[in-house]
């Protein structure tokens, strides 16, 4: 067996947009694509469930081999 991981290790960064909240942490959002994802706020971006509302666009980051789920790393400017 192989010691090395097949699991990607390269992310990728996009803009979502956000549709709902549904748990404390953790958002229903769109991909630029339209395909749907669950967006999850880092208790370092904490501030962020404060501000963050339906329609607002934010910076994601997704695994290549999960995009069902994604990392909200902040608020759009635009």
């Amino acid at each position: 067996m192989s010691s090395t991981s097949s699991y990607p290790s390269v992310y990728i960064d996009c803009t979502c947009t956000i549709c709902e909240r549904f748990a404390p942490t953790a958002y229903r959002a769109t991909l630029p694509n339209g395909k749907p994802t669950v967006a999850f706020v880092q208790k370092k971006e904490a501030w962020l469930l404060n501000i963050l509302q339906p329609g607002d666009k934010v910076l994601c980051t997704v695994c290549p081999a999960d995009f069902e789920r994604a990392r909200i790393r902040g608020k759009c400017e635009n």
